[in-house]
């Protein structure tokens, strides 16, 4: 890591992602590095914390510090900011979770298989501190054959589709849903998913397959209602292609998703390495297990999978040369540098590669337009 005073606001933040609840000696470090912080990092540190959606899991990181007598010296305005955030999404996630109970109910009762992704599911049965992951809407993953009667089961339980969503389901169901509370005004929101919400692009790349996810599904229950769970590698798969596709790595909350499910199951990384391959994958999941490494606490694993995955054409050894893991705090996935054009020639086929390069000046104006 950088020994500057940028360096030490990124350090703290890193170390937040990995950080063990109820461990001293991880409360000691965080609690050194924010001594040495000057007002500019933590203004830097509020912008990053912000950004990457980690301010509820640094309330509770700061309320576990305290309890183990490790006070962490942050100014008074950004611990209220955090607290406050914390308090925000404690209220959101209530809603969510009433949303859930009537929807998952529902759905089980009409015999759909409905798996709940991202930080629902996290939250309910994969992190160590409940509230420590924020979320703003019940991901869903539904078989294709199954949405005309889910749009039926949704409609008929208060359901309704949002107007203007983007089309990633095909009709007659709706990418998001919403129910409107009894007040008229507070509202939740369910978003459907029927593989990845991947722009048309980023499909073309790969070989994934809902169906391998559907194949090796299994019933379960989250917070006490019906649903089905993904098996473990294919858990670990797709958060990495959440992160890597969707957010080009920008999103260190996503990090602390998958820190959180190597600690809570039992994750056998030689299947990860296969459906990685048999998905043509492995050039996002590779870096992002390289970049994981580096915040683990046992790190071998992950380093060994990494080697074995990572392939070695030559974008990919420019792209890990400009985006290292030190530097995540400060990427973010709509700007235009190095690492996000060097993003689009990642991909496991030489045709697939080649197509990225091709379409590169075509990024480069997209993203002089906008950026």
């Amino acid at each position: 890591m950088r020994s500057t005073a940028t360096g030490i606001a990124d350090r703290f933040l890193l170390r937040a992602v990995s950080y063990r609840f109820g461990e001293e000696g991880d409360a000691a470090e965080l609690r050194q590095l924010a001594g040495m912080m000057s007002d500019g990092d933590f203004h830097r540190l509020a912008r990053n914390v912000s950004y990457h959606e980690l301010a509820p899991l640094l309330h509770v990181i700061r309320e576990d510090c305290s309890a183990q007598c490790r006070p962490l010296p942050l100014p008074a305005p950004l611990a209220r900011e955090w607290r406050d955030a914390h308090l925000r999404e404690t209220v959101r996630t209530a809603v969510i979770r009433y949303a859930a109970e009537r929807a998952l109910k529902a759905l089980a009762e009409g015999g759909l298989r409905v798996v709940p992704l991202k930080g629902f599911f996290l939250d309910s049965l994969v992190y160590a501190r409940r509230g420590a992951r924020s979320y703003r809407d019940l991901d869903l993953l539904v078989e294709g054959k199954a949405l005309a009667d889910l749009h039926r089961i949704l409609s008929r339980n208060g359901f309704r589709p949002r107007p203007g969503s983007p089309s990633f389901v095909p009709a007659p169901a709706h990418t998001v849903y919403f129910l409107l509370l009894e007040d008229g005004e507070t509202m939740a929101e369910i978003d459907i998913h029927v593989g990845m919400h991947w722009p048309r692009e980023y499909e073309t790349r790969t070989r994934f397959s809902a169906r391998d996810l559907w194949a090796h599904a299994f019933p379960t229950e989250v917070d006490g209602l019906p649903a089905w769970a993904l098996r473990t590698e294919h858990l670990v798969v797709t958060t990495i292609l959440d992160v890597a596709v969707n957010h080009r790595y920008a999103r260190l909350v996503k990090f602390r998703d998958l820190l959180e499910i190597a600690r809570r199951f039992r994750v056998d990384w030689d299947e990860v390495s296969r459906w990685s391959r048999r998905w043509e994958v492995a050039s996002f999941v590779g870096p992002a297990l390289l970049y994981l490494s580096e915040m683990a606490e046992d790190p071998a694993p992950l380093r060994e999978t990494a080697d074995t995955v990572t392939p070695s054409y030559a974008s990919m050894k420019l792209f890990l040369r400009w985006l290292r893991a030190s530097s995540l705090p400060g990427h973010r996935s709509r700007s235009f540098s190095p690492s996000n054009l060097l993003f689009f020639t990642l991909a496991d086929s030489p045709t697939q590669r080649l197509r990225g390069l091709l379409h590169l000046p075509a990024h480069a104006l997209r993203g002089l337009r906008r950026f």
